[in-house]
């Protein structure tokens, strides 16, 4: 029998082979939407690649508040959420304008370099607004026209939930069970009445919910088994849930990401470490699948979507592991040392 807490402070787990799994999915899934065909999942009432985003904030949830609690110094913690996702966020949109925009682009490279959106669009991504962030003629006589990386919208959403914990953290209020887990609770519900009343690209927003029971989680970590027995009970569960109302499914699918990713992480004997061992990949691949394909969507006729995931991915990895090797790792060398943290800060879990 394995307990959450018993696992939290070992390194021995499957999260990065997780992560990738899930920034995968969303490639997959993607090259399903970029030819205008049904994703995955779909007759679920949902996507693959929302699944893989819903696993990322599950995960985040829980380890963000680790991190908080193992080390809550206001500038320390943004310090680290910065290194860890600004500078390859940079180096993609600097990339995307400069090398692959004027590659791209049908207009005139005199005009795409004389447009101010081709300069403000790394500053945009960068600064964590790239909703609308396009460039000039860039992928717009794809499908999803003018779209340039649209997988981005998370990251604000993701910093948003830092924000909140934060908050939380600084007041002493996440130290405090009852109140994260009335947060989750309410998260759960906001999401379940949100998905329904608005669109596809809005309501996808609910995976915050994910993250505020990944961070109630932690303080339950002494009470939460991850045993096979759950694990494989909740997947014929998911699957009735997502037959059934979609606030149902929001609400199950959620929860059962939550205890999913920590069950695989923690639970399962090492898996995949020969793909791992490389590096963390997994942000890489999420950041540079969506151009990726567009380009190829762009410049090779006919494509079918398994064909699409064939020619991406090769790509994307080498991409995603150069990002690793030249720009994540280097930037994480510079994360402030953990400062000691008296008892009396720690949640009951620690």
């Amino acid at each position: 029998m394995v307990r959450l807490a018993d696992r939290l402070g070992s390194r021995d787990n499957n999260f990065d082979l997780l992560r990738l799994l899930a920034a995968w999915s969303v490639l997959v899934s993607h090259s399903f939407a970029l030819l205008g065909r049904p994703e995955p999942l779909h007759q679920l009432g949902t996507t693959l690649g929302n699944v893989g985003v819903l696993v990322f904030f599950a995960v985040s949830g829980l380890l963000i508040r680790r991190s908080w609690e193992l080390d809550p110094t206001p500038r320390d913690f943004w310090a680290k959420r910065g290194l860890r996702l600004l500078p390859a966020l940079a180096t993609v949109s600097v990339l995307t304008a400069f090398v692959i925009g004027p590659v791209m682009t049908t207009q005139p490279l005199g005009d795409y370099f004389s447009s101010l959106e081709t300069w403000i669009y790394p500053i945009r991504v960068t600064l964590l607004f790239p909703f609308g962030a396009g460039l000039p003629g860039v992928f717009e006589d794809n499908l999803y026209s003018g779209a340039v990386n649209g997988p981005l919208w998370s990251l604000p959403v993701e910093v948003f939930a830092y924000l909140l914990l934060f908050l939380l953290g600084v007041s002493g209020l996440l130290a405090r069970r009852a109140v994260i887990t009335s947060i989750a609770v309410a998260g759960l519900c906001w999401a379940a009445v949100w998905v329904p009343l608005t669109s596809d690209a809005v309501g996808s927003t609910y995976v915050i919910a994910a993250f505020a029971v990944g961070a109630a989680a932690y303080s339950f970590a002494d009470r939460i088994v991850l045993a096979w027995p759950i694990a494989l009970l909740l997947l014929p569960v998911c699957l009735a849930a997502g037959l059934g109302p979609t606030s149902v499914r929001v609400v199950v699918w959620t929860l059962a990401a939550v205890y999913l990713s920590y069950w695989f992480a923690y639970a399962l004997p090492p898996v995949g470490r020969f793909v791992t061992r490389l590096g963390d990949a997994s942000y890489g691949v999420y950041i540079w699948a969506f151009p990726v394909q567009q380009v190829l969507v762009q410049e090779v006729e006919s494509l079918q979507p398994w064909e699409l995931i064939a020619l991406a991915t090769p790509i994307v990895l080498v991409l995603a592991f150069a990002s690793w090797f030249l720009v994540e790792r280097p930037s994480l060398r510079h994360k402030p040392v953990r400062r000691a943290v008296s008892p009396g800060r720690r949640s009951p879990a620690s």
